[in-house]
């Protein structure tokens, strides 16, 4: 059973566009909305273990050129 979880983006500048195309063709990524709020983007990502789940989040949406901060919550149950 995959991991589901939901990663709120914070990106500074104008760079929430070139993130949301870059972030939208990674693999374990289902949806990627921009959003208004305290965050500029909501993800959706799917991993079949948590240290996918973590190399996705950490090493590869992190790395993201304007991505400043990221909150994860894990889903519970569907």
């Amino acid at each position: 059973m995959a991991i589901s979880a939901f990663v709120l983006v914070d990106v500074t500048g104008d760079h929430t566009k070139s993130a949301y195309k870059t972030i939208t063709r990674m693999a374990g990524v289902k949806y990627v909305y921009a959003v208004t709020g305290a965050h500029d983007l909501i993800i959706l990502v799917e991993a079949d273990t948590i240290e996918t789940l973590g190399d996705l989040i950490l090493s590869r949406i992190r790395s993201i050129d304007g991505v400043t901060k990221t909150m994860t919550s894990i889903v519970l149950n569907i």
